[in-house]
């Protein structure tokens, strides 16, 4: 793998036309709802109810769908979309460019509007709901409350909660440049799983509605926003800066994949799971146009699910759907087997450093078992867009999700192992060279899951390049040159198995954190530490009561989300349910 520099600086996010990303979007809904409302009709005498009647007219003609549905679900995605720009463009922000000084940079403010906008588009279904009386539900002081409404805005309050304990964390730990932490990763689950409150709140509409080809097309949206949400979690690894075992990789991916294509394919029928990874598609290619294209950031790769969804399509023609639990176990097997092998091949093609064999052992039957487990939850949440004949038990349910809380347990211990290098610079050119780096023992990296050389931070795009064995053994040199002065942060990773470590080539000093620098010499003889040491040099020790305040946060605030969205499914399939059983009321599976 070649290193690849930037001839350009990236996009700082401090120049006032980079604010037009965080309007835009705005704009482009504002432009909406006029047209909406001008061609909208509403009999209500009132301002506002005669405003919001001709929304909900223009929305329930044009898809087919209620009103307070779609002004929910489609605010929903346009503000997921502006948080999951803003959190690819500040995570390639501070890969290239390190800490950012300003809080409310564009890219800090599209998160925080995106997550904010989330309980905006609750209130929004609630208000239509309301206005239009919608047998939606259930009624408190006077509002009608659809279910889905109250885990998409807990989801939204959630999230932006997470803000104060960041700062908090950050306060008592130093920064911590990683998607990772307890407090991040509440950001993170509020802004993934809204997709699916988003999502409920279409399967919620449906009963007793017919969509037109409009509203067919938003249901795929919705259903590709999802996968998009899930893969959020990724994004160390896209980014190709991994700070835990490269195992999670094809874990999570096939979780997700197992999850949403499952959970597709029941919701929009044939061809739902195809149909579903095309939207996705075009989402990552349009984040990836505009952080890697328009701001000259750092390139995301990312997963295609092409061939787990054609999996599972041919799955559904092979067994069906309806018997639910025979389909989730055949779909997440086929999502874990064949989807995996085909995911593994791309990401190399797709410019990601190439897998080591030695990968294979632990992530191949994690990566099953997580894809089993996910398609068998995604399947039970399907029900709440049409029922099968034998829905997926409880107790299968419980079963699938303590699996997968297992299969995310088992990779995440890091350690160090007692490994040395003599890391050697070789033709050093104009503040540039090849990395040359000596094993003791000699056989260090031959069970390595990942082995080559980082550059990053340095004020321009990086990729890693791989280590090439040399004659001696235990001896390798990197494919290319890499910067060995400046702002560049550049150092040697090695990982296998629970051992996730680094060994610095060069560091700059760093004043602000009291750090000195680590000179590039000609050669150096370094011991192996946890990468942490230096992907999270801004670190350090502190009391241990914010810890157990953000680790209770996050664990406190996921038990909710949990439980809200088991209540919300729930009650959307008593009421599914309930209207099927009416012959003066009857639905089709959208789809």
């Amino acid at each position: 793998m070649s290193i690849l520099l930037a001839t350009s600086v990236p996009n700082t996010g401090n120049a006032w036309d980079d604010w037009f990303y965080v309007v835009a979007p705005f704009l482009f809904y504002l432009t909406v709802v006029y047209f909406l409302t001008a061609f909208g009709r509403s009999d209500k005498k009132n301002i506002l109810p005669h405003f919001f009647g001709r929304i909900s007219d223009s929305l329930r003609r044009a898809t087919g769908y209620p009103g307070w549905a779609m002004a929910g679900a489609l605010s929903g995605l346009l503000v997921l979309l502006v948080a999951a720009m803003g959190l690819y463009w500040d995570v390639a922000w501070h890969i290239d460019l390190g800490r950012d000084e300003l809080l409310l940079n564009p890219s800090h403010t599209m998160i925080v509007l995106g997550l904010g906008g989330l309980m905006y588009a609750a209130a929004i279904a609630i208000t239509f709901a309301t206005l239009d009386d919608a047998d939606v539900g259930f009624k408190y002081k006077g509002l009608r409350i659809p279910w889905s409404a109250v885990p998409l805005f807990a989801l939204g309050l959630g999230g932006l909660a997470s803000f104060p304990f960041d700062e908090l964390w950050h306060q008592a730990y130093g920064l911590d440049v990683t998607l990772w932490s307890p407090t991040h990763l509440q950001l993170l689950i509020g802004g993934g799983f809204a997709t699916l409150a988003v999502w409920l709140m279409v399967a919620e509409g449906s009963r007793g509605h017919t969509p037109t080809s409009a509203g067919r097309f938003i249901h795929i949206m919705v259903a590709g926003a999802a996968l998009v949400g899930l893969t959020i979690f990724q994004g160390e690894f896209d980014f190709m800066v991994p700070q835990f075992q490269l195992a999670y990789y094809p874990i999570l991916v096939m979780i997700a994949g197992g999850f949403i294509l499952t959970m597709a394919r029941i919701a929009l029928g044939p061809w739902g799971a195809l149909k579903a990874v095309l939207f996705y598609l075009a989402v990552r290619g349009f984040l990836v146009l505009i952080v890697t294209g328009a701001l000259n950031h750092t390139f995301t790769h990312f997963p295609t699910y092409l061939i787990p969804a054609l999996a599972v399509e041919a799955v559904a023609f092979m067994v069906g759907t309806q018997h639910r639990t025979r389909f989730a176990l055949a779909a997440g097997a086929a999502v874990g087997t064949v989807g995996l092998a085909a995911e593994l091949v791309w990401l190399p093609m797709s410019g990601w450093m190439e897998l080591s064999p030695a990968l294979l052992p632990k992530a191949v039957p994690l990566s099953i078992v997580g894809a089993v487990a996910a398609a068998v939850l995604g399947a039970r949440m399907g029900n709440s867009f049409s029922s099968g004949e034998r829905t997926v038990s409880t107790a299968l349910v419980v079963a699938a999700g303590v699996a997968v809380v297992a299969v995310l347990a088992v990779p995440l211990p890091r350690q160090a192992g007692d490994v040395e290098a003599t890391i050697t610079l070789v033709d050093r050119q104009d503040d540039v060279a090849k990395i040359q780096v000596e094993l003791d023992p000699p056989d260090a990296a031959e069970e390595a899951t990942l082995f080559g050389v980082m550059s990053n931070q340095g004020g321009s795009r990086v990729v890693p390049s791989r280590l090439i064995p040399l004659d001696e053994p235990g001896t390798y040199i990197s494919e290319n040159a890499h910067p060995v002065s400046g702002e560049w942060k550049t150092s040697v990773g090695l990982q296998r198995g629970d051992e996730v470590m680094s060994a610095p080539v060069y560091l700059p000093a760093d004043p602000e954190i009291g750090a000195s620098e680590v000179p590039a010499l000609p050669e150096r003889t370094v011991e192996f530490g946890v990468v942490t040491e230096i992907m999270l040099r801004e670190a350090h020790d502190g009391p241990v009561w914010p810890s157990v305040v953000a680790y209770t946060e996050v664990v406190t605030m996921l038990a909710v989300w949990i439980f809200l969205f088991a209540l919300a499914d729930r009650k959307i399939k008593e009421d599914r349910t309930r209207g099927e059983s009416k012959p003066s009321q009857p639905t089709q599976p959208v789809g």
